[in-house]
């Protein structure tokens, strides 16, 4: 669960209009935006060039994909500031196909031996790359095509290549285990980026809290947890639920962060012809 553990399940996702729907994907290769929180990005619309993405006129909508009109043609891949955006295959008799993106060094060559991991990080098995785009206008993030064992394109994220893990070294992880996972080697949970538009760790904002700050708006000034782009939408529940852990009280004592209008973002047209913002936009 996102709130809770910070990935999506795939419950989730097939709730969310960016899910092109089981059938669509049953039948053609199609594009699946995993974007279920409100925060104000659209690139996705303007970069599809068949106009199967739409967000809308508010920024905060979630995205929403057109199964019909996506061509599975990738464009949107790298525009995603999120990295939200995948291609899947899954109409392939013997592997599924499934289009990432990747902004590690380095970068692996086709026909690499690549180890196939989960939305928590967790290995799935090997897969095997059959293309990699570098385009200019992908800005500096390459767009992965991996194979991956029938049944996991749904499940299969990310990769690691060479030094960060070679999936050569895995042993019996080639096909899909009967619970379609493998069981997870043991992670340090302090590296894990709770504020992603800031990049700041749990070791981070536990320390911050163990030194005296002990509300959401006192993390966010010593850390910058909150200060990026989502303006804390995607991280402020993970920081109230880390200092109510840490301090041994519910999570509904730890006052929230300081909300300061405009909360959702407001064209500034509309202040200077002074007028009133309508309610569902408030």
């Amino acid at each position: 669960m996102l709130e809770r553990d910070g990935y999506l399940e795939i419950e989730e996702i097939e709730r969310i209009p960016g899910f092109p729907g089981r059938e669509a994907l049953s039948r053609k290769k199609v594009a699946i935006l995993e974007c279920a929180q409100e925060i104000p990005c659209d690139p996705c619309e303007a970069a599809c060039p068949r106009g199967a993405i739409t967000v809308g006129s508010r920024i905060t909508n979630l995205p929403a994909i057109d199964p019909e009109r996506c061509t599975g043609c990738g464009t949107c891949v790298a525009r995603c500031p999120g990295l939200a955006i995948f291609v899947i295959d899954l109409t392939k008799p013997d592997h599924d196909v499934v289009t990432m993106p990747y902004e590690y060094l380095p970068l692996p060559e086709a026909g690499q031996e690549v180890a196939c991991l989960d939305r928590r990080g967790a290995m799935l098995g090997s897969g095997r790359v059959k293309r990699i785009s570098t385009a200019k206008a992908n800005d500096r993030t390459a767009v992965v095509t991996v194979e991956v064992p029938k049944g996991l394109g749904m499940e299969v994220r990310a990769i690691r290549v060479n030094g960060r893990v070679l999936a050569g070294e895995l042993e019996g992880v080639k096909e899909p285990s009967k619970e379609g996972l493998l069981p997870q080697g043991p992670e340090d949970p302090d590296d894990m980026l709770i504020c992603r538009c800031e990049e700041v760790t749990r070791k981070e904002i536990i320390e911050a809290i163990r030194e005296g700050a002990v509300t959401v708006d006192a993390v966010k000034r010593r850390t910058r947890a909150g200060m990026g782009l989502c303006q804390g939408r995607n991280c402020g529940k993970t920081v109230s639920r880390l200092i109510a852990e840490e301090l041994g009280k519910p999570v509904s004592s730890v006052p929230p962060a300081s909300k300061r209008p405009p909360v959702r973002p407001v064209k500034l047209s509309v202040f200077a012809a002074g007028e009133d913002v309508p309610d569902d936009d408030k």
